[in-house]
């Protein structure tokens, strides 16, 4: 499969069979790495985990920073749904999406990915964006690979109390911060069409300034 190709068939897998092995785990790193940093940092750095209790406690984590953003999109939705929530139990409402998250880290390889804070190249420490990017090029990469082996991937963001919760769990240092999960695996599901689709060809695409729009 040429880069292209992996680029279109690129999807979100949410249901694995089982994690990968060691040998594809290892050639998914070194395609991650080789991914360009502002001034060569390489800012990563990555946490295997393997440890069942460990994943359980980030699952819970996943699960319950999305029953969170799900129960609040309700409440925007239809503010009165709150008198709901505050008089019942949370088991009634739609949680499929939310316990299929958690249930992904289960059946997967589960790896975190490390930013290292600041620039360390004589710039302040606040000026992160550099490193930012160069991470998530690093997790593209692998991404790509991935799907290039034929393998699911899964890019699973942690938030707020729940991100702080995780890299203390993880140990990560005050210097580093956690940019994401990754769940790697055998596919149990073969995904359709993007939700809510693509936008049209070059509706994203301007000249000269914003607004002008341009095609090619």
């Amino acid at each position: 499969m040429d880069v292209y190709e992996a680029i279109e068939k690129r999807r979100t897998i949410r249901t694995f069979k089982q994690g990968i092995s060691e040998e594809q785990l290892r050639k998914l790193l070194l395609a991650g790495v080789k991914a360009p940093s502002g001034s060569n940092v390489q800012p990563w750095e990555f946490i295997i985990i393997d440890d069942s209790k460990i994943i359980g406690q980030i699952a819970e984590h996943k699960y319950q920073q999305s029953l969170k953003m799900r129960i609040d999109q309700m409440v925007l939705d239809d503010p009165s749904i709150i008198e709901q929530i505050c008089e019942q139990t949370l088991e009634p409402l739609p949680l499929q999406r939310t316990m299929g998250q958690k249930n992904s880290y289960l059946n997967s390889t589960v790896v975190a990915v490390c930013n290292k804070k600041g620039h360390g190249i004589g710039r302040k420490p606040w000026m992160n964006i550099e490193n930012i990017a160069s991470t998530w090029m690093c997790v593209e990469n692998m991404a790509l690979a991935a799907t290039a082996d034929g393998l699911g991937v899964q890019i699973s963001i942690l938030r707020e109390e729940h991100k702080i919760a995780v890299e203390k769990l993880l140990g990560i240092p005050e210097d580093y911060e956690l940019a994401t999960m990754v769940l790697i695996g055998v596919k149990g599901e073969e995904p359709g069409e993007k939700r809510g689709g693509v936008r049209p060809e070059f509706s994203w695409l301007h000249k000269n300034r914003f607004g002008n729009s341009a095609t090619l």
